[in-house]
């Protein structure tokens, strides 16, 4: 299975790629949202399908939560929305 096309460019990961602290965690999501089966529920890529590249929160992680310790709050109500739909 390809890997996702939007991986390289996607915000979260390139955010947070160099924090060694959520580097385990971030390669787990990596295999199961970008290049395995489950990339066609990264709720990232929805909401960006949907409402536009521009409003994916760069802590949304591809599962629509905020990153944990970051919050949601400054989200704006229709991405919020979104992410807690599944997109």
């Amino acid at each position: 299975m390809a890997g996702c096309e939007l991986l390289q460019s996607c915000a979260f990961f390139k955010e947070y790629e160099k924090d060694d602290s959520r580097k385990l965690a971030l390669g787990g999501m990596i295999r199961l949202y970008c290049q395995g089966e489950n990339q066609s529920a990264c709720v990232r890529k929805k909401v960006r399908q949907k409402l536009g590249p521009e409003q994916i929160p760069v802590n949304m992680m591809p599962n629509g939560a905020p990153l944990t310790g970051t919050s949601d709050s400054d989200w704006p109500e229709q991405v919020k929305a979104q992410a807690w739909a599944k997109a």
